[in-house]
């Protein structure tokens, strides 16, 4: 509701309902709670698990739409879940966290897998690729609640996200399969 960054315990003890005292007993204070939190469910790397188990085999055939199916996906995804985006703005204002950095360990980890899985090409470095992409894809988001407009791009609309997604079609057209 508020915000990662303008909440703390007293708020989250409040909307719970219980003590303060109790999170610090069972989560060792703030950055105990985040963690659990996002060990329960941390959006990039359930979503990056779930498409894989969704395309166990990826026919070569259909690589490049399965590369967009997944783009594509991630900014659709992620748009709707303002938790995962509030965790993401987190992240980047407490890069000196040791939580911070176990979430960049596991998300790297994920994204090797898919990018072992269907990002895989011997002529061009699909890891640089994929993570403009998907930096690009994030930061579109994170800026959108307080930015209209990213150049020409409306981000207040859907004819500004589809946009978006037309671009990530164009640019996974013209990467080798």
């Amino acid at each position: 509701e508020r915000g990662v960054n303008r909440v703390g315990i007293n708020a989250v003890a409040e909307r719970a309902g219980v003590n303060k005292v109790l999170i610090y007993r069972y989560f060792g204070g703030w950055e105990g709670l985040m963690e659990r939190f996002l060990h329960e469910g941390h959006f990039l790397t359930d979503y990056n698990q779930q498409f894989l188990e969704k395309h166990p085999e990826i026919d070569p055939k259909i690589k490049k739409q399965t590369r967009i199916d997944y783009l594509v996906g991630l900014l659709r995804e992620l748009k709707v879940r303002m938790p995962a985006q509030e965790m993401l703005k987190w992240e980047i204002s407490n890069p000196g966290s040791y939580l911070s950095q176990q979430l960049v360990l596991a998300r790297n980890e994920s994204f090797q897998k898919v990018l072992d899985k269907i990002f895989t090409n011997d002529k061009e470095d699909q890891s640089a690729v994929t993570a403009i992409l998907v930096s690009g894809i994030t930061m579109l988001l994170l800026i959108a609640p307080n930015q209209n407009q990213f150049m020409s791009l409306d981000l207040q609309s859907d004819e500004g996200w589809q946009r978006i997604e037309q671009a990530i079609h164009q640019i996974c057209d013209t990467l080798t399969p």
